[in-house]
Parts: structure tokens; C-alpha cells; sequence
């Protein structure tokens, strides 16, 4: 288990990172949302002992140092763009990281590397985006290391390739006990993979959770009323997040219990309405909004 406490990082008196408090338990993939600057990356190498923190603490299974060599071998940190040797290829680079991780599985990497039509002896720098980021993912989770950190590692590929390194995620999870904390700038590159999730902004955290719990209690509805009816009393009803008026043609995002946000509508006397289906964005777009940011800002 990974537990994070008041974690704090400046550059020349810019705060980067600003008392991030967080826990991430074992065995689930946890996920970092946030715009670029939001804090992502410099928490993700404190994390892995690349550079040290101000201040705070962060503990891996018990060990409050990430830069000892117990921490290290626990942990691969895959950044957004991995460094390799002039004209390394992937056998190139398998046999460097097998000095640093020796529990590195060689014959998974070659397996996964023909299963996705990777050349191992072609060099990398002649692959594309999405393939070089699918080579290096494959070197990372055949590391057998217990935590795996992820700068943006789904960032620029394209539909397929995206939900290519999904399923390997996916797959590694199920088949070991293994811990991945992903970061990235767009929600729906972790909405899928993601049972946690929680929003940096300004180098801070501003909510965490899981949530697809946290959906069962927002609720959009469409609604049309009469024209006598008083929808002053709805704007202002405070389980009402946001409501958005087209003519007569109301929809709203409330969060609350169900039953008193429905008694509340069916009391004007509604001529249609109805419950739609929220996703998971909308559910995030709600829980900013309670908390008084400009959502633009933070998931822009």
C-alpha cells in the first residue's frame, strides 16, 4: 500500500505539488487527472525517488524512504517519454532493465512483442507513437515489479492502440498481485481502467474517490413543465447542480437522494419526465461544480 501525507514541492517558488494526501491500497489501478502543470508528473517521480519532496511523507508497504533500494525494486516509473540508447532496440533495452529488475521475464516480453507485431531487434527510435509506447509498456509490466507508475502512457494513440495497452493492463492485474497508478489529462483514458480517481489542480488535490459510488447519488433529468410552472423554486433547490432551460425543455444534474429530488419535480407537475443515463464525466462535472471550481480549468 502506498499512503502519501502532506506532500509538498516547489521549483524556484513555484508550488508544483501542494500537501497531496492520498492512499492508494493494493492490487487496484489508481488514477491521476489533471491538466498539464496540475502536479501529475512531479508527484509521480517523488514517488518513484527520481527527486525528493520539501516536505511530507510517503510511505511504500511500510517504507518511508522511495529512494532505498528495498522501494526501488518494487517499482517501475514508465514516463511520458521513455529515454533509450541511440539505435537501442527492444532487446537492447530488455537486457539494460534486466540488470536493474532480474525478475524481469525475457520470454513475456518477446511473446507480448510478436503478439503486437513489434520487430525486438528493429530500433525503437524507428517505431511509431504508439508503438514505442507499447514496447516500453511491455518491458514495464514484464518487470514483475509490484507498483507500476504511468505518465500519460495513453496519451496521442489512437483508438485501437489505446485499448491494446488497456487489456495488457487488464491482463496483468488479474494474473498477480500488482498495483498501477496512471496519470493523465483526460478523463477518458482512465474512466474504463480506473476504480480510483483522483483530480490535481494547481498542484493540489481536489477530490478522490471512486466514482462509479459516487454516481449512484448524482442523477440527470429531463423534464418538460407547464408554462405556469415556477421554476425559480428549482433553480434555487439545493440538490440542483445545474439546470439548463431550451423553451420549456429542462434538464438537470441534482445530486442527493432520488426520492426527494423526484417529489420535488413531480410537485410542479412536470407534462414529461424523465431519468437519463449520467456518465462518468458528468459525475466529475458535478462534484467540481459542488466544490466551487470552474470545471474549464480543470479538465479542459
Amino acid at each position: 500500500m502506498i499512503t502519501i501525507s502532506g506532500l509538498t514541492k516547489y521549483f524556484d517558488g513555484v508550488c508544483a505539488v501542494n500537501h497531496v494526501s492520498l492512499e492508494i491500497l493494493e492490487g487496484t489501478m489508481f488514477g491521476l487527472l489533471g491538466t498539464n502543470g496540475a502536479g501529475k508528473t512531479t508527484l509521480l517521480r517523488m514517488l518513484a525517488g527520481i527527486i525528493e519532496a520539501d516536505s511530507g511523507e510517503i510511505r511504500i508497504d511500510g517504507e518511508e524512504d522511495p529512494f532505498s533500494p528495498q522501494c526501488k525494486k518494487n517499482l517501475f516509473y514508465l514516463p511520458d517519454d521513455p529515454y533509450y540508447f541511440p539505435n537501442a532496440s527492444i532487446q537492447v533495452m530488455l537486457d539494460f532493465y534486466k540488470k536493474q529488475y532480474p525478475e524481469l521475464d525475457a520470454d513475456s516480453v518477446r511473446y507480448m512483442a510478436e503478439s503486437l507485431n513489434l520487430d525486438m531487434n528493429r530500433p525503437v527510435r524507428t517505431f511509431s507513437k504508439g508503438m514505442k509506447r507499447q514496447a516500453f509498456l511491455i518491458l514495464a509490466l514484464c518487470s514483475r515489479t509490484k507498483y507500476l507508475f504511468c505518465d500519460e502512457v495513453l496519451d496521442g494513440l489512437d483508438p485501437i492502440a489505446a485499448e491494446i495497452m488497456k487489456n495488457l493492463f487488464r491482463q496483468e492485474m488479474k494474473a498477480r498481485d500488482f498495483t498501477i497508478l496512471v496519470a493523465s489529462h483526460k478523463l477518458r483514458d482512465l474512466e474504463d481502467i480506473c476504480g480510483n480517481i483522483a483530480i490535481l489542480h494547481k498542484g493540489g488535490v481536489v477530490t478522490a474517490g471512486d466514482f462509479r459510488e459516487r454516481a449512484e447519488n448524482v442523477r440527470k433529468f429531463q423534464c418538460v413543465f407547464p408554462l405556469e410552472a415556477d421554476l425559480d423554486s428549482l433553480r434555487q433547490h439545493p440538490s440542483v447542480v445545474r439546470l439548463h432551460e431550451d423553451a420549456r425543455f429542462i434538464t438537470l444534474v441534482t445530486r442527493g437522494k432520488a426520492e426527494e429530488i423526484r417529489n420535488a419535480l413531480e410537485e410542479l407537475d412536470p407534462i414529461f419526465l424523465g431519468e437519463v443515463p449520467l456518465s462518468l464525466e458528468e459525475t466529475f462535472i458535478a462534484e467540481m461544480e459542488g466544490a466551487g471550481y470552474d470545471i474549464r480549468k480543470v479538465l479542459q
